[in-house]
């Protein structure tokens, strides 16, 4: 009896006896979070993968995020024990995000970004949502129900931390203290970007409305390398990494907190207020400035409709990243 048994549960746990996809699918998941518990994070991978994406099982879309996670350095525990309470003042948010445990990062390539972003994109588009569409909190919460939101707070989760390895990098921040221009180790800019004459004003302007930008004075012509493509021109697909990645932490933050009981990011409520703030100002400076750029969270998207147009980059880089990374 103990043989049969054994050998019915070998059968169930390799799938080799048939069964529907759907049940193949549950025990890919439950074998997948066995390796995770081991730490094996490419078995947990390779399990899923072998399964073709599901995009609307919000299980194994979970489960599938975390094992590129886990690839990739990240651990939920840490976040909240470690990393949060670094975050204290939402006006250096940026800052915060930099020191955060997983944030050092020595390449635009480097692999943990890359997991940790291919992790982010499994949430973000969960549902079937395309690739040249915004996702939002609220296209997953109308596909999955009240399991949108668990996909929307472990989106966030994956989004602070991503946000975190951009600003350490291209801000060339302190791994120490996370304040901009003060990193070394890869670069030695002062600001995320190259500015031309207008957006080097609006530096100023920006200083004189009460958001100073820190080491990025006006003038300072002195971007990362790998943001920008020559003397106040713009990389744009590498740029839009950093808007998608703030716009989709918005996002996400709001979704979050509105279905949260926690006071965990309650010090984070004024993000949105800040946003609001410095697009008003951006169109104080420049009316025709496309507003767009603040509501694009795909990657896809953001590049077909600001390839070329360098300076609306500038603007939201300035406003945001300048100022909230000093």
């Amino acid at each position: 009896m103990n043989k049969i048994t054994s050998i019915l549960m070998l059968c169930f746990l390799l799938t080799s006896c048939g069964g529907s996809k759907e049940d193949k699918v549950d025990n890919a998941i439950l074998r997948a979070n066995l390796a995770l518990t081991r730490g094996d994070c490419q078995t947990a991978i390779s399990i899923l993968e072998l399964q073709g994406r599901q995009t609307l099982n919000d299980i194994y879309l979970k489960t599938l995020a975390s094992s590129y996670a886990c690839r990739a350095g990240y651990k939920t525990t840490v976040l909240f024990a470690t990393d949060i309470p670094k975050v204290t003042d939402a006006a250096l948010l940026l800052r915060g995000l930099s020191t955060f445990t997983t944030s050092p990062n020595d390449s635009f390539d480097n692999l943990e970004y890359v997991d940790l972003q291919v992790a982010l994109d499994i949430l973000l588009y969960a549902g079937g949502t395309l690739l040249s569409q915004n996702p939002t909190s609220a296209i997953r919460d109308e596909i999955f129900g009240n399991a949108g939101q668990d996909i929307n707070a472990f989106g966030f989760y994956l989004s602070f931390a991503q946000l975190g390895k951009f600003s350490y990098f291209y801000g060339n921040a302190s791994a120490v203290t996370g304040i901009k221009g003060t990193g070394g180790v890869t670069s030695t800019n002062p600001c995320y970007l190259d500015y031309n004459a207008n957006v080097n004003a609006f530096l100023t302007a920006l200083s004189g409305a009460g958001l100073p930008t820190g080491v990025c004075a006006a003038g300072s012509d002195d971007g990362h390398p790998d943001l920008v493509s020559g003397v106040d021109t713009v990389d744009a697909a590498r740029a839009c990494e950093g808007i998608v990645g703030f716009n989709n932490m918005v996002d996400t933050l709001d979704s979050f907190i509105a279905s949260s009981t926690s006071g965990d990011f309650g010090n984070l409520i004024g993000i949105k207020t800040a946003v609001d703030v410095v697009e008003a100002l951006i169109l104080v400076a420049k009316p025709t400035f496309d507003t767009a750029i603040f509501d694009t969270t795909s990657q896809d998207r953001c590049e077909l409709l600001f390839a070329g147009n360098d300076e609306d980059i500038m603007y939201f880089y300035a406003g945001i990243f300048e100022t909230l990374h000093r």
